[in-house]
C-alpha cells in the first residue's frame, strides 16, 4: 500500500477519520488483533492436546532425566540403596513445562521454521537440565535439610515455568522486530 494514499480508518465504533494509509501497528509482536485472538486459542488447544499426550510421555523422559540425576548422585555418594528408595512415580507431572514450551513452537504464528527449530534447540535442552538439577537437588534437601538446595529446588520451580516463555519472547521479538522470522509470501506482503 502506497503511504501517501488516504484512506479511511474507524476509529471508534461509527466515526471515521481520514488519515495516511498506515496500518494498525501490531498489539504483541507485530501481530493484529485477529492473529493474537489466533494464536492465544491455538495457544490452549495445543497445550491440551500435549498435555493429554504428557500423561503418555512423561514416564518415558522422566527416566531419561532420572538416568542422568542417578549418575550425579552416585558422584555425590549417594548410594544406589538411597537413590532407589525415592520414590518417583507421577513425577513426570512435574515436568509438565515441556507443555508449553511445545505448544508456544506450534501455535506462534509467521515464525520461520528454522526460528521454531532454535525454540526447541535452546528450550529442551535448558529444560531437561533443569529437571536433572532440580532430581538431584532434592536429595541434600530431604536426606539433610539442605538450606542451599531448598533455595535451589525452589529457584529451578519458578525458573522451569518461567524458561519456555522467555525462551519465546527473546526468540519472537529479535525475529519480529528485525523482520528475521516473518514468513513472507510471493507478493512481498506479509
Amino acid at each position: 500500500m502506497d503511504p501517501k494514499v488516504k484512506v479511511k480508518r474507524r476509529v471508534r465504533k461509527g466515526e471515521e477519520s481520514e488519515g495516511e494509509g498506515e496500518e494498525k501497528k501490531g498489539l504483541l509482536f507485530g501481530l493484529r488483533e485477529r492473529e493474537l485472538l489466533l494464536f492465544l486459542l491455538g495457544f490452549m488447544l495445543v497445550s491440551a492436546l500435549f498435555l493429554g499426550a504428557w500423561y503418555y510421555l512423561g514416564p518415558f523422559y522422566q527416566t531419561m532425566v532420572f538416568g542422568f540425576a542417578r549418575v550425579i548422585l552416585l558422584l555425590m555418594g549417594y548410594t544406589p540403596q538411597q537413590i532407589s528408595a525415592v520414590n518417583l512415580a507421577g513425577a513426570y507431572l512435574g515436568n509438565f513445562n515441556l507443555v508449553p514450551l511445545v505448544a508456544l513452537v506450534i501455535a506462534t504464528p509467521r515464525l520461520v521454521l528454522r526460528k521454531r527449530l532454535e525454540m526447541l534447540g535452546i528450550g529442551l535442552p535448558a529444560l531437561f537440565l533443569l529437571h536433572v538439577i532440580d532430581l538431584v537437588a532434592h536429595f541434600p534437601l530431604y536426606f539433610h535439610g539442605s538450606g542451599i538446595a531448598r533455595i535451589l529446588v525452589y529457584s529451578i520451580g519458578v525458573a522451569g515455568v518461567a524458561l519456555p516463555f522467555v525462551i519465546w519472547v527473546l526468540i519472537c521479538h529479535r525475529s519480529f522486530s528485525k523482520g528475521g522470522g516473518i514468513q513472507i509470501d510471493g507478493s512481498g506482503s506479509v
